[in-house]
C-alpha cells in the first residue's frame, strides 16, 4: 500500500518537472497601437473647451483624435458620443427638421425578396429621395 502511495506521488513529481521543463515562455509583444495618455487628456482638453464654446463639430474632431490616441479611455468615448449628438441637435435646431439618409419613409412597407416561385422580373428599388432644400442630410458617422 506504502509502495503504490509512493509510486504515485513520484509519477505525479514527475509529470509536474516534465511539464515545467517544456512549459513555453509566453510571447509578450508590443501592441499594434500603443496607447498615447499624453495626447488623449490634450486632445480631450481641446475638444472639452470647444465643446463649452458651443462648436460641436469642432469638439467631435478632437474627442475622435482622444479615442485613436486611446481606444481605451471610457472619458473619450463618452465625450465623442455626446458630442455626436449635440452636433446634430445643433443641425436640428438650425434647420428646423433633419432626413436621415437611408431611413425608411414613415407609412411605406419595407420591400421583401421576390420568391423564387415568381417567374417576373421584380422592379428596380426606387432612387432615395432627395432632401427637400434646406433640410440638411446626416451623413453617416465612423462613430459607436
Amino acid at each position: 500500500m506504502k509502495s503504490k502511495r509512493l509510486v504515485m506521488v513520484f509519477g505525479l513529481v514527475a509529470a509536474l518537472a516534465l511539464g515545467l521543463a517544456l512549459a513555453v515562455p509566453a510571447k509578450t509583444t508590443k501592441p499594434e497601437n500603443c496607447l498615447d495618455k499624453k495626447q488623449c487628456a490634450e486632445q480631450l482638453r481641446f475638444g472639452k473647451q470647444a465643446f463649452e464654446r458651443g462648436d460641436y463639430g469642432t469638439a467631435k474632431g478632437y474627442f475622435k483624435q482622444a479615442v485613436v490616441a486611446d481606444p481605451t479611455s471610457p472619458a473619450a468615448w463618452a465625450f465623442y458620443d455626446l458630442s455626436i449628438m449635440y452636433d446634430v441637435a445643433m443641425q436640428v435646431q438650425k434647420a428646423g427638421q433633419v432626413k436621415v439618409s437611408g431611413a425608411p419613409v414613415p407609412g411605406v412597407a419595407p420591400q421583401t425578396a421576390p420568391s423564387a416561385a415568381s417567374t417576373t422580373a421584380a422592379p428596380p428599388p426606387p432612387a432615395p429621395a432627395a432632401a427637400p432644400p434646406g433640410i440638411p442630410v446626416i451623413k453617416a458617422d465612423e462613430g459607436c
